[in-house]
């Protein structure tokens, strides 16, 4: 589809680009946000990982029963199924508001467009 140059049809590109620039900037905070998070978990799991192997090294010695060795690993699990839920609900939270909103701008575009191009061919008709 083309661009056009009367007023309606421009706003509609000008809402549609800011939209665009909102998109990206938002990608990129996301992006950004998730990189620490994931850099924490693997800090996290380094921390727990050590208590936990030591955990394992004083149950295989019969020094202290085995559930206190997976009892070691629950902080890290718990923390770990919180975060795939907050991420799997936010992703799709997301992916359907973006694309509600695409949608929408999208199809005030094509009806500008369709609009545009009834009043056109009505002038030509009667000229």
């Amino acid at each position: 589809m083309s661009k056009t140059s009367s007023p309606p049809a421009a706003d509609a590109w000008a809402l549609i680009e800011t939209e665009k620039r909102r998109d990206r900037f938002i990608r990129k905070v996301c992006i950004t946000a998730w990189v620490v998070t994931f850099s924490l978990v693997v800090l996290f799991a380094a921390l727990v990982g050590v208590g936990v192997v030591e955990m394992v090294k004083a149950g295989m010695a019969g020094a202290v029963p085995w559930m206190s060795v997976v009892g070691a690993a629950m902080p890290f699990m718990g923390m770990l199924w919180t975060l795939c839920l907050l991420i799997a609900t936010l992703s799709t939270v997301g992916v359907f508001l973006r694309m509600r909103t695409s949608s929408l701008s999208e199809i005030q575009l094509r009806l500008a467009a369709l609009e545009e191009m009834l009043v056109s061919r009505a002038d030509s008709q009667n000229g």
